[in-house]
């Protein structure tokens, strides 16, 4: 029996013992979060780029308005570390500039690019953008450079749909999320961004890539997600990981 999604739209709100996972619009929670909440935030915001034909992806992000937010509830010793398109940069620059002294530009290097084309280098990197004031969090143990070069998510890491989903033929569904990034990647942040018991938030945290990497290091998550069949997928992966780990 085929279960539609369409149907399932209420928000939800799951705690775990390190975190809270949330089926809810990114905008509406933020606006609701008092100050100085969170001790980092990373994120993978859209792109504004419709990859795989998505509309959530092609709708325009208010950059502006997410600046000042991530400011707003972020402690003043914090870190902000979005990834972006290369036409967001700027935009992310400009305004995260408004309110952070420190601002470093990073590079994640995918080791097994796909999409050649005749005449074009093969794009094989995707940007990101730390931000932060002059005390802010970082860890010393170890020296950190601006990129990481890792594969693309494939395999076991990969999320599938649920087996009850209708399974399209249209490109990029054959894996859940397109834009799924490696776990190895975001466990680097992670590390050189906060410290053990830390409290990081992603507002837009597709299948729960952030959650998991901060339950495997110690630290606490609240990951913000509005649609309904990434959480799902996101909450099963951290149940997964509970019942390893035990």
């Amino acid at each position: 029996m085929m279960v539609s999604r369409k149907i399932r739209r209420a928000f939800v709100h799951e705690c775990g013992e390190n975190g809270t996972r949330c089926c809810e619009n990114a905008f509406s929670y933020l606006e609701c979060m008092p100050p100085h909440e969170f001790d980092a935030i990373i994120t993978d915001p859209p792109y504004q780029i419709g990859i795989a034909g998505q509309k959530w992806d092609s709708k325009p992000l208010p950059i502006d308005w997410l600046a000042y937010h991530f400011h707003r509830v972020l402690k003043p010793n914090g870190n902000v570390f979005v990834f972006c398109s290369d036409f967001q940069f700027v935009h992310w620059y400009t305004e995260l500039s408004k309110y952070f002294t420190n601002l470093r530009k990073y590079a994640w290097c995918r080791s097994n690019p796909m999409g050649w084309i005749k005449g074009r280098f093969i794009e094989s990197f995707e940007l990101g953008l730390h931000a932060c004031g002059p005390d802010a969090y970082f860890d010393k143990s170890r020296p950190y450079r601006n990129h990481k070069v890792t594969g693309t998510c494939a395999g076991r890491e990969r999320i599938k749909p649920d087996a009850d989903e209708e399974k399209g033929k249209g490109k990029g569904q054959r894996s859940l999320h397109p834009t799924q990034k490696p776990l190895e990647l975001i466990e680097e942040l992670v590390t050189a961004l906060t410290d053990m018991g830390h409290l990081i938030l992603d507002p837009f945290s597709g299948t729960g890539t952030l959650a998991e990497a901060a339950t495997k290091l110690g630290r606490r998550y609240a990951v913000v997600e509005f649609q309904y069949r990434y959480h799902r997928a996101a909450s099963r992966r951290l149940k997964n990981h509970d019942l390893k780990s035990t």
